[in-house]
């Protein structure tokens, strides 16, 4: 078991973090040794799928990111804790991963660790991509003992991130923020909470208001936030319309801005990232 129940106001305060992303990984440490910082950048987020087994060039790269010792938090994309287990109440994770992914939290050491409420691994394959899982109490059942097993192998606070999402799989059972305050309490986890996505979701379903929502959620677990760009007007090449598209290419939008306002209204949070992943400016 996790030795410590989970409590944010135990865990350290970050202030505003950015997304590590190779491509301006030197950029990224030069500025944040710089002069011109004056904090605006006080830790990094890595995908840690992307840091573990390096060789090379990239094992280089890396030694210079831990030889800054810029803080470093891990946001993963592959843990798949929506993933239903063979049997019943046993957990059925990617070996390697969970290896590798142990050497490298030795070596950044860190606060705590997350990955989406979604899943990305079926039948032993890999989806690349985050499905949507559907709003029901045996859903929530399977996703707590995953975070569960997780919390206690790597004895590190887990947060679950509420992704974006464009189709529900069945009709839901519950509401969206009631499966998430489920998952919260019964898994004794925090979150990260996305608050584009919530407007990415709210705008494409028509399913909440974004400042109801909020008030629907546990907020006391909300430890991380991520803030991101999202494309408006989206047309698949099989001519399926999306309102908005979830792309952290793109400037943060004012309806964005407004939902962290009201989020921070309601709670302190721990850590705010900026998650940019093209079109870099």
């Amino acid at each position: 078991l996790l030795l410590v129940s989970f409590n944010k106001n135990r865990l350290r305060s970050y202030g505003l973090g950015l997304g590590l992303r190779r491509s301006l990984t030197q950029e990224t440490l030069e500025f944040y040794s710089s002069s011109k910082n004056e904090k605006l950048i006080n830790w990094l987020e890595i995908v840690p799928e992307n840091y573990i087994a390096l060789g090379g060039i990239k094992s280089k790269q890396f030694q210079e990111v831990l030889n800054s010792e810029i803080p470093l938090i891990p946001h993963g994309v592959n843990l798949s804790i929506g993933t239903a287990p063979e049997l019943a109440g046993k957990p059925c994770f990617d070996k390697f991963l969970i290896k590798e992914m142990h050497k490298l939290f030795a070596e950044i050491n860190p606060p705590w660790f997350s990955d989406h409420l979604s899943c990305t691994r079926i039948n032993g394959y890999y989806m690349q991509d985050l499905i949507p899982l559907p709003f029901t109490q045996e859903t929530v059942n399977i996703v707590c003992d995953n975070i569960k097993f997780l919390q206690d192998e790597f004895q590190l606070p887990f947060l679950v991130e509420n992704p974006s999402f464009y189709t529900t799989l069945i009709e839901p059972e519950i509401r969206e923020a009631e499966f998430i305050n489920k998952i919260l309490t019964k898994a004794d986890c925090g979150m990260l909470l996305d608050v584009n996505n919530i407007y990415v979701n709210a705008t494409n379903h028509s399913c909440y208001d974004p400042v109801s929502f909020l008030d629907e959620l546990d907020l006391e677990r909300v430890v991380q936030v991520h803030i991101a760009g999202h494309l408006n007007g989206y047309e698949s090449r099989t001519g399926h319309q999306i309102n908005i598209l979830d792309t952290h290419g793109d400037s943060i939008k004012r309806e964005v801005y407004n939902i962290l306002e009201e989020l921070l209204q309601r709670t302190k949070v721990n850590a705010i990232l900026l998650e940019r992943d093209s079109n870099f400016p």
